[in-house]
């Protein structure tokens, strides 16, 4: 009786220690996933505080929010199986890399706002640059 509960106790104790090594890779997978969703979040985030704070020109918000949909069509045509394989992962962040330096660009980019200003509003003339 003592070696069968003692054998009984070692097995329960050894699916405790596999069961974990199973889970992880799925809740890496899980971990990436949220990552990548959180930074697409983000990055909208971003676009809206630009057009909040006038720092997007109308027509540069649609820009960005046109690739903020090509990169969401992107993501669901990657996890239409379910899984995210290393190639996908790796063009996503590449993607999604790119597009933040867009955002940030189109952002900080003043000139472009002031000449479109001031031929708005008839100040076509540019002497007054060098």
């Amino acid at each position: 009786m003592k070696t069968f509960s003692k054998t009984l106790i070692a097995v329960s104790l050894s699916l405790f220690a596999v069961v974990p090594a199973f889970a992880s890779p799925h809740e890496h997978q899980t971990k990436q996933n949220n990552r990548i969703m959180v930074q697409l979040q983000h990055q909208q985030q971003r676009i809206q505080q630009g057009i909040k704070k006038h720092q997007l020109t109308r027509k540069e918000a649609l820009v960005l929010q046109l690739q903020q949909g090509e990169i969401r069509w992107l993501v669901r045509r990657f996890y239409k199986d379910g899984y995210l394989s290393k190639k996908e992962r790796r063009v996503l962040n590449r993607v999604l890399s790119g597009s933040s330096r867009q955002i940030k660009h189109l952002r900080h980019n003043n000139l472009e706002r002031y000449v479109n200003l001031h031929q708005r509003y008839g100040y076509n003339d540019r002497s007054h640059r060098l």
